[in-house]
């Protein structure tokens, strides 16, 4: 009786077979963005589920920013464009214990990746913008009374920057995710994140993509050492 039940307990729910079939669907490119996903009760009848199974997954997918379900239209797949997408993988980030060593090292591993993009595509008017952020960003600093929390926005919004100008959408939604979790713990007012700043913006706008990642790799050391400090990290 225990092995029966162990094998029932490893089953999917149904209304994960829903989702999985959905996902299938999407791998494949059976359907597309902008796509109208059949209605509740075509769906119902193809994958031999209850009506109610079908209309959960559909809510599940549509928390996460996959379908968007229009009143009185029905419901379809989203577009890229939909800011709301978001992997299901990423949440369990949330939900689990936070081990910051291995978010650095993502970090880390998405920066200088990104640096690299953003060498590569950005646009000269798109330096540009980036270059008005930053001289924001050291306008602050400069201040006696410069608030860390401003600067913090700022320097936020010039990573996020960094991502958009990646011109890849898949690494600036996972990188937008990333940085987010480290908001509270950006202090760009930090000993030697201002020098570091500069350097890797001036290796982005003079397209230096081995500067960029020297600054990119130094940043990060000095963001652990401080994390490490804070927390008496041994």
């Amino acid at each position: 009786m225990e092995d029966i039940f162990a094998v029932r307990e490893a089953r999917p729910s149904a209304v994960e077979g829903v989702i999985e079939k959905i996902k299938a669907l999407l791998i494949e490119q059976k359907l597309s963005p902008g796509d109208m996903i059949p209605n509740e009760i075509s769906l119902a009848e193809s994958l031999k589920v209850g009506r109610g199974t079908v209309r959960e997954a559909l809510k599940i997918l549509s928390a996460y920013g996959v379908v968007e379900i229009k009143q009185g239209y029905g419901t379809y797949v989203s577009s890229a464009s939909n800011k709301r997408l978001f992997d299901p993988q990423l949440f369990q980030i949330l939900v689990q214990d936070r081990d910051y060593k291995s978010l650095t090292q993502v970090r880390q591993l998405l920066e200088e990746g990104i640096v690299k993009l953003v060498i590569e595509s950005a646009s000269d008017e798109e330096l540009v913008l980036l270059d008005q952020t930053m001289q924001k960003f050291q306008a602050e600093l400069a201040k006696p009374d410069a608030s860390a929390q401003h600067a913090g926005s700022l320097d936020l919004r010039y990573h996020r920057l960094l991502a958009r100008f990646s011109h890849n959408s898949i690494v600036e939604n996972i990188y937008n995710f990333v940085i987010e979790l480290f908001t509270k713990t950006i202090n760009p007012i930090h000993i030697g994140v201002d020098e570091v700043h500069q350097r890797l913006h001036q290796a982005i706008m003079d397209r230096n993509t081995d500067k960029a990642v020297e600054a990119v790799r130094e940043h990060t050391a000095i963001w652990i050492s401080g994390y490490e400090a804070a927390h008496k990290v041994v």
